[in-house]
This record gives structure tokens, sequence and C-alpha cells, in this order.
């Protein structure tokens, strides 16, 4: 089994037609979209139509659950912005994606026919959509996360049938052997390579996410002699373009980010 895994588009149509692209000459047999599809100052509607023509499995993110529950006045830019650009069809496919709090995600019972029984998914961490699983802040960026924090951020919600645990939110591309038997893997942000951050779960504290690269990352992993092994694969774009986009948009917090991989050391406007 050959499959593919993407996160955290953020409504860069450029980037996820790269990794689009890529990935049609290496035989994937099926598409994993972690979440946070749509939320920034790009391209949200015409990602969410680009991608509403695939036939892809969705887990829905934090950035999809922020702008379906909360109202326009209590979000932040990004998704402020993308919530005025929404209509009640993508809305309603956005309610169509799984909940990453579901337990049948993290015990491979939602898409056993597209992905086994032994592949388990979640947007975050198992136990929340906005916590890092593999990144612990510190200082002002983040380091991998240790033994005892990966095993609490798990929190028991992964069966010991399950090899494989792929999962979003951070943007960094990462894979972690857990306990010999499970491949934890990151396939990193198809859209948005660095950000800043002041909330993350359950710090509370100011960091950055810096991958110095503007190009778009995602993952493909494949079974070999019984054990999962994974490629990250990073795909040069036209990035040049979405940064103007991002310009255009009043977000030149974006637009560096966009262009280089890194945040600008003076802060300029909320994620």
């Amino acid at each position: 089994m050959r499959l593919a895994f993407v996160s955290d588009i953020h409504g860069n149509l450029a980037a996820l037609d790269a990794v689009i692209a890529d990935m049609s000459h290496r035989k994937i047999q099926c598409v994993v979209n972690l979440g946070d599809s749509l939320s920034g100052p790009l391209l949200p509607i015409e990602t969410a139509a680009r991608l509403q023509n695939l036939p892809w499995l969705h887990v829905a993110g934090n950035h999809e659950r922020q702008l379906l529950s909360l109202p326009i006045e209590r979000q932040n830019l990004s998704d402020a912005y993308t919530s005025g650009q929404l209509n009640p069809l993508v809305k309603n496919w956005l309610t169509s994606h799984a909940d990453p709090a579901d337990p049948r995600l993290h015990t491979a019972q939602i898409w056993p026919e597209q992905l086994g029984h032994d592949v388990a998914l979640c947007h975050g961490s198992p136990r929340s959509d906005i916590e890092y699983l593999l990144e612990t802040p510190e200082g002002e960026s983040a380091r991998l996360a240790n033994v005892t924090e990966i095993e609490e951020r798990l929190a028991g919600l992964i069966q010991e049938n399950i090899s494989l645990l792929a999962c979003g939110h951070s943007h960094v591309p990462r894979t972690v052997r857990w306990r010999s038997k499970l491949l934890i893997i990151n396939p990193g942000s198809v859209g948005l390579p660095a950000y800043d951050d002041d909330h993350p779960y359950p710090f509370s504290r100011f960091h950055r996410i810096e991958n110095g690269s503007p190009d778009a990352r995602y993952a493909v992993v494949e079974k070999s002699g019984g054990d999962w092994c994974c490629e990250l694969i990073s795909v040069p774009y036209d990035h040049e373009s979405m940064a103007i986009l991002a310009d255009k948009r009043d977000r030149p917090d974006w637009a560096h980010a966009l262009r280089t991989g890194w945040m600008p050391r003076v802060r300029t406007k909320e994620n």
C-alpha cells in the first residue's frame, strides 16, 4: 500500500497544485488530507473547489472547527478573511470532514477499506486539534518533543494494532519511530512554511515555527517488509505569486513566510 499525506494547505492553491503534480508520477493509491485546508489570506474558495474535485479523504483541523463554530468577531485575521469568502456549499463540504476527536480515527475504524486496519489519524494530537504531538515550544521556537511529552500527548488513545499515526498542525515535517513499533509522521505544511503563535496548547507563550524554505511539503508512506517507510517531500513552486497576493491582502507576515520559510523578526499581525 502506498499512501500520501498532506496537511495545512491554508488556501495556497499554487502550492497545492504543485503537490498534486508531484504526486501524479508516484503511484499513490490514496491521499489523506489532515486539515487546515482553507484558512488564510490567499485563495480559500478556489482551493476548496480544487479539493472537492479530488477523491481524497479529509480530516478537519482546528481552523475548520473555528470557521464553522466561532462568530466572525472572535476569529483571528486568517479565519475571518476566509469566513467572509465561504458560501453554503463550501461550509457543507467542510462539515463532511472527519472530526479529529472521533475515536474511530485513532483506532483505524473510519476508512479501513482505503487505509487498512493499522493507520491512525489526527490533526494535532489524538487528544486535541490544537496540540502539537511532536514539537514543544521552547523560548521563541519549538524543539522535538521528548519521550515523556509524546507519551502524555498520545494519552493511551492509540491501540497496539496501530503501526502508523499521521498528524499535522505544527507545519514541521518530521518522523518519529515510537517504541520501535509505531511510526509517527507529520507531512509538514503544503501552503504555509512559517508562522508565529501566542497560544499553543497547552502552553501560552510566543513562538515561531520556521522551516527555512518556501517549498510545499507532503509525505508518501509505503509498507515494506511489514514496516511503514516514509519519504518527506519538498516541492518547489511559484511561491512569489502567493506572496504577492498576501501583500495585496495586507499580510506582510504571510508574504515573508511564503517567500523565505522564515518569519520576520518584527511582529506584524496575528496569524
